[in-house]
This record gives C-alpha cells, sequence and structure tokens, in this order.
C-alpha cells in the first residue's frame, strides 16, 4: 500500500492563531458548542454533521500509515469515536492547582493554574476558518489561567493532526524567546505566542537547563514551577518518539516520517551543489511537506549559507529536497542530512572548510584558470551544465548585472530579531567582515562563484574547487615572428598604456574621450594577426577577452548595445580586447545605410572606450577614414615565406607539452616542415593533431607524430584544392 500524504512537520513562519484571549469581546464566538450529552437535538444538528463528517473518515484514517509524535497522532483515533469522548468531557492534566488572579477592573484573567489544557481544532466550512470544538459549560473562557494550552489541530482534507503550544505562562514565555532567538520560522512575538510542538523537540535539552539554573536560587522560583509543568509534558508526549529515533540512529538510519526529528535547528547540513554536483555545507533553518507537479510527496528543506553578490559577503537561502521513500533507509544515502553522519567527516569539513577560505579570496574581480563542469539556467529554470576548460574571469557584480534575471539567490538585508525581552533588533546578514570569520564560517560558503569563461564567451557559475591561478604560458610576444620596429612600437605603446598613472595626460583632452589604445592587424588569414595579440596578452599577464565581429549582429540598435557593454566589461578587467573579422566596422562608408549606421554606431563607442583594443580583418583597402584616424598604429601582415614559417612551427612546437616531457626536434626537422606552403593557423591546427596522438600513445611529440598529422590533413587540402577530384566521383557512381 502506498504511503499516504502526510503532512509531518510544517515549520511555517507564521503560525497559527493562538487560543482566544479573555479580554476579546467576541472571543465565545470563535467555539463550536457541542452539547454535554449524546441528545442529538435540533439545536445541535448541524455540530453532529460536522462530527459525522469525520467520523465516516475514520475507518480510512485508519488504514493510513500509523505514526508517532504529538502532530503525528495515530489516525485510526482522529475524530473517531475516542475523540468525540474527549470532546465531551473535561480535560485536565496536572493535579497541581493554584489560585485565581483576576483583574476586577478589566476582568483579564492571569496564569492561576499549575496546569495546562488541552483543545482541539478542525475547520469550520461556513465560516472559512479553523476553530475550537469544546463542550458546553466547559471553562474555555478561563484559558489564560493554564501555563500553556495544547493546541490539536485537524487538517480539513488529510485529518492529519498537528499540535501546536499556546503559551500563557510569561516565564515560559521569555525562556523559549531566549532559547529559540535564532531558531528560524519561529515567532515569539506576542505576549501569549503560540509555536509547533515538533520545534520544541530539539530544544528540550536547553530548556532542562534553564531549569538547573533556576533551582539553584535559594528559594523555589515561579519559573521553575512552570517549567516542572512544561517538561512533564514534553517527557511524556515525546518518549515514543524518543524510542523510535533511538533505535533508528543506532544503525544510523531515518525513516520518512521522522525526517523533522533528524535535523535540528541551526545544525551543519551536507548536501551537494545541483550544478556541479560538488560537496557543500549548508545550516538547516526549517522543513515543510511539500508535492511536486505529478503530486508526489517530499520534504522541502530550507537552509542558508554564505554568499556575495559581489558587493558585499552576506547570508543567502536556499533549499534542498527529499523525495518520500519507504521505511528506513541509511542517512548517509539522503540527498541532504546532518554532517556528523557523513562517513568521512572530519576530511569533508577540512575540504569544506579550504574551499571556504578560496571563495572567499576571490570575492572581486580575478583572472583565474579553470577545468571542470560549469551551468547556468535555462529560460525554464533548468540547470544547464557544461564542461570549461580555459581561463575566466571571476566577477559576480558584473555577473548580476548582466544577468538581471539569472535565479541566483542574493544576500537578505535583515532580519528581526526578538530578544528576550521582546524588543525586535536587525540582526545584519549582509557585508560580513571577511576578517572576522570563523572556521565554522568557511564550512558554509558558497561552493560557486559567479563569472565569464573567456573561452565559451559566456557566464557561468564555477565550481571554486576548480578556480586555479593562470599558468602563463612560456611562448612570449618576442617569438611572434614580425618586423622588429612593429614589434617593438606594439610592446611600447602596451606597456605605457598598462603602466599608466590616472592622470596621465597622454589622452583626449574631451573628458571621457580617446583614452584607449588602438591596433589594426590586417592581412591574409593565417600569416600571425591573432597570435599577435594572445602573445600580447601572456607577456603582460593580462585577460584577452576576444570577440568575434559575427556574434554582435548587423542590427544596429543590438550593435550599439552589445558593443557597449563588451567595451564596459574589457575596461572593467582591464583586458586586452580582440574584435576579430571586425570588417562589417571597418568598410568605407558609401550608400548603404546599414553599412553607413553600424560603421557609424561603431565610431561612437569606440570614442569612449578606455583599453586597449586589437582590430584584425582579412581586407587590405576600403577602410573608412574615421576608423584609420582613431587606430594608433596599423600593422600589414603578409603570406608567410619559408623563414618565417620555421618561426611559427618552432613556436608551437615548443607548446606542444605531453605528460611524457617536452617535443624533440633540431633545426633539420624545422625546416623540412617549413618546406610545406602552411599558413600560421593551419601549423598551429597540425601542432595540436600531433600532440593529440602523442598524447594518447604516451609519448612526447617527434618529427613522425607531426608527419602523419600532416598526412591527416592532406586529405583535405587536395580536395579543396582540386586534387583527387576525379577519383572522388566514383564515390557517386
Amino acid at each position: 500500500m502506498e504511503t499516504p500524504d502526510l503532512d509531518i512537520s510544517s515549520y511555517q513562519t507564521k503560525t497559527p492563531p493562538n487560543t482566544p484571549e479573555e479580554d476579546d469581546a467576541s472571543s465565545n464566538g470563535d467555539f463550536e458548542k457541542l452539547p454535554s450529552t449524546w441528545d442529538f437535538s435540533a439545536a445541535t444538528t448541524r455540530h453532529i454533521k460536522t462530527l459525522k463528517k469525520y467520523t465516516e473518515k475514520t475507518d480510512r484514517a485508519s488504514k493510513l500509515v500509523q505514526q508517532e509524535g504529538p502532530c503525528l497522532c495515530r489516525l485510526e483515533n482522529t475524530l473517531g469515536k475516542n475523540s468525540i469522548d474527549t470532546m465531551t468531557s473535561p480535560l485536565s492534566s496536572t493535579s497541581e492547582a493554584g489560585e485565581e488572579q483576576t483583574n476586577e477592573a478589566s476582568g483579564t484573567i492571569h496564569v492561576s493554574k499549575l496546569e495546562y489544557k488541552r483543545v482541539d481544532e478542525i475547520w469550520n466550512e461556513k465560516e472559512g476558518k479553523f476553530k475550537i470544538v469544546e463542550w458546553v459549560g466547559s471553562d474555555l473562557d478561563r484559558l489564560d489561567e493554564f501555563l500553556f494550552v495544547v493546541r490539536e489541530r485537524t487538517d480539513k482534507n488529510t485529518l492529519e493532526r498537528t499540535s501546536y503550544i499556546d503559551i500563557k505562562s510569561p516565564w515560559i514565555r521569555d525562556i523559549l524567546r531566549e532559547i529559540c532567538e535564532n531558531v528560524r520560522g519561529v515567532s515569539l512575538v506576542d505576549s501569549k505566542p503560540s509555536i509547533e510542538l515538533n520545534i520544541i523537540f530539539h530544544v528540550r535539552s536547553d530548556l532542562q537547563r534553564q531549569r538547573e539554573v533556576i533551582s539553584r536560587g535559594s528559594e523555589r522560583s515561579t519559573a521553575e514551577k512552570h517549567l516542572k509543568v512544561f517538561l512533564r509534558y514534553l517527557e511524556a508526549a515525546f518518549r515514543p518518539i524518543d524510542e523510535r529515533l533511538s533505535e533508528l540512529l543506532k544503525n544510523k538510519e531515518i525513516s520518512y516520517d521522522l525526517l523533522w526529528a533528524l535535523f535540528k535547528p541551526n545544525m551543519e547540513v551536507y548536501t551537494t551543489c545541483k550544478g556541479t554536483q560538488v560537496s557543500r555545507c549548508v545550516l538547516y533553518s526549517q522543513m515543510e511537506r511539500k508535492k511536486d507537479m505529478a503530486g508526489t510527496p517530499y520534504m522541502h528543506i530550507e537552509t542558508r549559507y554564505l554568499g556575495s553578490d559581489g558587493k558585499a559577503l552576506g547570508e543567502v537561502p536556499s533549499s534542498s529536497s527529499i523525495p518520500i521513500f519507504r521505511g528506513a533507509t541509511r542517512i548517509d544515502l539522503l540527498p541532504a542530512y546532518p554532517l556528523q553522519y557523513h562517513p568521512e567527516k572530519d576530511e569533508i569539513r577540512s575540504q569544506l572548510e579550504e574551499c571556504g577560505r578560496r571563495f572567499v579570496s576571490l570575492l572581486g574581480i580575478h583572472h583565474q584558470q579553470y577545468k571542470g563542469r560549469a551551468f547556468d539556467y535555462d529560460e525554464d529554470g533548468n540547470i544547464v551544465a557544461c564542461h570549461v576548460e580555459g581561463n575566466i574571469m571571476v566577477d559576480s557584480e558584473c555577473f548580476q548585472e548582466n544577468m538581471p534575471n539569472y535565479p541566483c539567490p542574493r544576500p537578505q538585508k535583515v532580519r528581526p530579531q526578538w530578544s528576550v525581552l521582546g524588543r525586535c533588533e536587525a540582526v545584519k546578514l549582509v557585508d560580513i567582515d571577511p576578517e572576522q570569520l570563523q572556521p565554522e564560517d568557511f564550512l558554509i560558503c558558497s561552493p560557486t562563484i559567479l563569472g565569464f569563461s573567456l573561452a565559451m564567451k559566456k557566464f557561468l557559475e564555477f565550481a571554486v574547487k576548480h578556480v586555479t591561478n593562470v599558468k602563463w604560458s612560456e611562448c612570449s610576444f618576442e617569438d611572434v615572428n614580425i618586423p622588429e620596429g612593429k614589434k617593438k612600437a606594439i610592446y611600447a605603446l602596451t606597456k605605457t598604456y598598462i603602466g599608466r598613472g590616472a592622470d596621465d595626460a597622454f589622452h583626449d583632452f574631451i573628458q571621457g574621450k580617446g583614452r584607449g589604445i588602438n591596433f589594426l592587424l590586417y592581412g591574409p588569414p593565417g600569416v600571425g594577426k591573432t597570435l599577435t595579440a594572445e602573445t600580447l596578452a601572456e607577456t603582460f599577464k593580462v585577460p584577452l577577452y576576444t570577440v568575434a565581429a559575427g556574434q554582435i549582429g548587423v542590427d544596429h540598435v543590438r550593435v550599439e548595445k552589445i558593443l557597449k557593454s563588451i567595451f564596459k566589461i574589457a575596461s572593467r578587467w582591464g583586458a586586452i580586447l580582440l574584435l576579430d573579422e571586425a570588417d562589417v566596422f571597418l568598410a568605407e562608408r558609401a550608400l548603404d545605410p546599414y553599412t553607413n549606421a553600424l560603421v557609424s554606431v561603431f565610431l561612437r563607442e569606440l570614442e569612449h572606450y578606455e583599453g586597449i583594443l586589437f582590430l584584425t580583418t582579412n581586407r587590405m583597402n576600403t577602410f573608412d577614414s574615421a576608423i584609420l584616424s582613431r587606430i594608433h598604429l596599423p600593422l600589414r601582415y603578409e603570406p608567410l615565406k619559408k623563414d618565417a614559417r620555421e618561426g611559427v612551427w618552432l613556436f608551437f612546437i615548443k607548446q606542444a607539452r605531453t605528460t611524457a616531457g617536452h617535443a624533440t626536434y633540431n633545426d633539420k626537422v624545422i625546416n623540412d616542415l617549413a618546406e610545406k606552403k602552411l599558413n600560421g593557423r593551419e601549423i598551429r591546427n597540425t601542432v595540436f593533431i600531433a600532440r593529440s596522438m602523442a598524447e594518447y600513445d604516451g609519448k612526447v611529440v617527434n618529427e613522425a607524430y607531426l608527419r602523419e598529422a600532416i598526412e591527416t590533413r592532406k586529405q583535405l587540402d587536395e580536395d579543396f584544392q582540386g586534387a583527387g577530384a576525379i577519383e572522388n566521383t566514383h564515390s557517386y557512381l
């Protein structure tokens, strides 16, 4: 038989209404009065029909899974004959009694009995709210005399019962306020507040300690007497749960109906990041039974951790879920469970604390390297994971500026917190000083950081665990095969710009204009234009932000918006910006309105760019004069000659290192390879193929692998250059 949908525990922030207070003139109207005998008179027909409706469901309810606990009363007794007998007879608990204390002027009744009372609350269909059901002539009008009232609420649909404690004793109230000060989902603001009984399950030891402290006084205080009655009730109420829980925990197991008893407020919870699948730790706040779209029950667990929006470090809400399961299961197999039950809790704690320290060190803007799983969300809110390898920019603030609709929780501002005196205090949850963090704080830091993949040109969430410092290439700008004079000019302009001061006067005297350095690299494909920008970034150890002009589009309105964003981001990161194949923005303006609009937009945005920009194009002429006037240094690249090809082969072979070691070569090998009339891009791809094959074989790159890679590309070259065309036609015959 399937387990029914039972609302095991619902730690709601908003506590259900308390029992009526005596100074409420309309309080008597909040109760359904039942006859004290089984006289089914016309006057009580409506009330009996209500009871009959619930009684008819008893047979069905009795077949449901039996569960223990004050809020999980055995359902075979739910509003059956026994419950009706209970509601039509006096209710009492303790035998101790005190004297009544009534304010003659106001008629307000204060706590005067060392007793508690139990009442039942059911749904009133006519009035659309829960109402207390009691027998006529009972003392419901004097509920404030009791220390506390145990209110059993019956769900209108499932017949499940949830227990609430309506606190009347100011001593019990004040002690609970102090104990539950940092417990989420609990509001003890009212003078006579209500609290779900299950929450008290985890603070019984604190209550007992408070009683022991109070009892050390010379005289037995009123607070101690009230606590004694309260603790006596809690001991009896939770005894069945304690017995079941103890047996389960001996085997490190738990049942679904006792999940609420496993998670203690503010305890450390182990789970995994949904996007990167790395381990993480959060703090438990509260839980609630829910159903998914298919109607399948699950336990919704609300948690929190330390995160950052790029501006401040603070507390961020999060959540996990545990699907319903039968019987008992190992605790460490749950999607989320207390960290203390992790098989390697000490090791995982150490790892997460170190990850937290790394997270804090990455606050702000950082150029880093990454290899691993990253993710973002699609339009429907589903996680889209991908593998990222290469340089990234860590920048949470920039991420959220460019991804305003991204479903990323932000640090909460303030949370109201009530002290034992009932004074509302604002607890600051943002702008936490990282220098003041303790090991337990690092433990709950976010396992992911927001940033941008420079290779994929995409904002993503990255696992902090896989973020490392950049490993710069051994090859430098000096190895690039371009004329020495122009190489020196490029290097000097770049170095001067990067090392400039804020008050540098070498820019347009109109503020905000002309503060960048613009290079134009033009010539045939594969002659080193892109390589020039790449090696320059490696040499100066700055990010290289590459954007293909085709990714920007041709709609001038959209282009303006995208260019503005690209220039702003590149300037923010201090990156070298490479706008590749920028032909459409460089073309001479004529009669074509679309081209004119694009060039005009580009010129306007270029005026305000503050950074180093490389424009590359295969065009050899027809540049717009206005564009040329804004170029600091144009550089023309010629087709590679043999000596230039030797330099390119040498450049890439030096970088072709495998796990077995560096590549082996000599001057003769380089000279022979340079005989092949390949451009720079083709040489790069050939070396990449050779390296991949050598890595697969567990060897270093050598002449054999390089020649094999050339032969691999040979067929492609022949097909596109006409060789082998006749032979290929036979495949269609």
